[in-house]
């Protein structure tokens, strides 16, 4: 288990919390949403060290659909202060965002739109990574997948395919 000083040196010496934009989408895909989550979770771990905030990251990711605009709004003055050109509009983004994860409420098939919020925060994880190559200090992407990873694409990305048959085959 890492002290508390540890975790703060990691944090100082990272950026936010990025993947590249390819295991974004799978691993959103293959774990039904849950991959969005972590993604928030990890950049409000990174933005409560950075910024002192006195935030609860797990709350603020499990209710991601409405914290979102909070997070993309300290990305976005984040950018915007060093000057990066980026797509990222957070209000926008946040709205869509919450949009599509409520979907999922729809009918037969049209309730599959909602496993396409993560297209929201692409513009968010494309801007990290620019900062990302603004920055002094080398940032690993997170591009590869290990063990959790394997396992969410193989069982998870099962489970999605078989969701997709089994809502086109009733029909």
């Amino acid at each position: 288990m890492q002290n508390s000083r540890e975790v703060n040196t990691e944090v100082e010496n990272s950026h936010y919390f990025s993947a590249s934009p390819l295991k974004l989408v799978i691993m959103s895909l293959c774990t039904f949403g849950l991959y969005e989550l972590y993604w928030s979770y990890k950049n409000w771990v990174y933005l409560k060290v950075k910024k002192e905030l006195t935030i609860m990251p797990f709350w603020r990711a499990f209710f991601a659909p409405l914290w979102l605009y909070s997070l993309l709004k300290h990305l976005q003055d984040e950018v915007n202060d060093q000057n990066i050109p980026t797509a990222l509009h957070a209000g926008t983004f946040a709205v869509l965002y919450f949009i599509s994860v409520a979907l999922w409420r729809l009918p037969d098939p049209y309730w599959l739109l909602s496993y396409l919020s993560f297209i929201f925060l692409l513009p968010a994880n494309t801007a990290i990574l620019r900062l990302s190559e603004k920055s002094e200090t080398i940032i690993k992407i997170n591009n590869e997948c290990h063990g959790w990873n394997w396992l969410a694409v193989i069982l998870g990305g099962a489970l999605f395919i078989l969701a997709v048959i089994e809502t086109f085959s009733s029909s």
